[in-house]
C-alpha cells in the first residue's frame, strides 16, 4: 500500500508501476504494492494551469523543469508526457487500484490533472476510485473529515484484504 499527497501522490503512482522484486534490495521481501491513494496528486504537466500557483509554470526554473533536468517542458512535449502519470498508462500496465482525493478549490494543484488521470486509469479498465472534497483547498482539514476517513478505511481494507 502507498499513499502520497501533492507531489507524494505523483510518487505514490509511479512507485506502484514497478513489477515486483524489480531492483528489490532484499529479494525475500514481498514489494508488491496493493493499492495507491493520491492526495490532491499533481499528477501532470500536459495542461497549461495544471499548477496554477506556479509563475514560472513549465520553464527550466519551475519544479517541474527541475525535476527534467531543468528543461523549459513548454518545447519538450516528449517530456512532459513521461512526466504526466496519465500518458504512461495503457490497458497493459499492471497498477494495483488508485483511490483519488482532491478538493474542488485546490489553488495549488488543478484537479483537472486528477480527473484526466482517472479518466485514463477507467478508459483502460484499471479499479481507479475519485472523491471530489467540495470546498477543500490543498492540503486543508476536510481531508481528515470522518466521511472521507471513512472512504478511505473501506478502500484499505478492500486492498489488503
Amino acid at each position: 500500500m502507498l499513499a502520497g499527497n501533492s507531489s507524494g501522490g505523483h510518487t505514490a503512482i509511479y512507485a506502484s508501476f514497478f513489477p515486483e522484486g524489480e531492483d528489490n534490495l532484499y529479494p525475500d521481501v514481498n514489494a508488491k504494492v496493493s493499492g495507491v491513494v493520491d492526495f490532491y496528486g499533481s499528477v501532470s504537466v500536459m495542461r497549461e494551469d495544471s499548477n496554477p500557483t506556479t509563475i514560472n509554470h513549465l520553464q527550466a526554473d519551475s519544479p517541474e523543469g527541475m525535476e527534467m533536468g531543468h528543461v523549459d517542458l513548454r518545447e519538450n512535449s516528449d517530456l512532459r508526457r513521461k512526466l504526466s502519470v496519465e500518458c504512461n498508462i495503457s490497458k497493459d500496465t499492471d497498477i494495483p487500484p488508485v483511490l483519488i482525493i482532491h478538493g474542488t478549490k485546490d489553488r495549488t494543484v488543478n484537479t483537472i490533472g486528477s480527473t484526466d488521470l482517472y479518466l485514463k486509469l477507467k478508459e483502460c479498465g484499471k479499479e481507479a476510485s475519485y472523491i471530489l472534497i467540495k470546498g477543500a483547498d490543498h492540503g486543508s482539514g476536510e481531508f481528515t473529515s470522518p466521511a472521507v476517513l471513512k472512504e478511505l478505511d473501506a478502500f484499505i481494507k478492500h486492498v489488503l484484504a
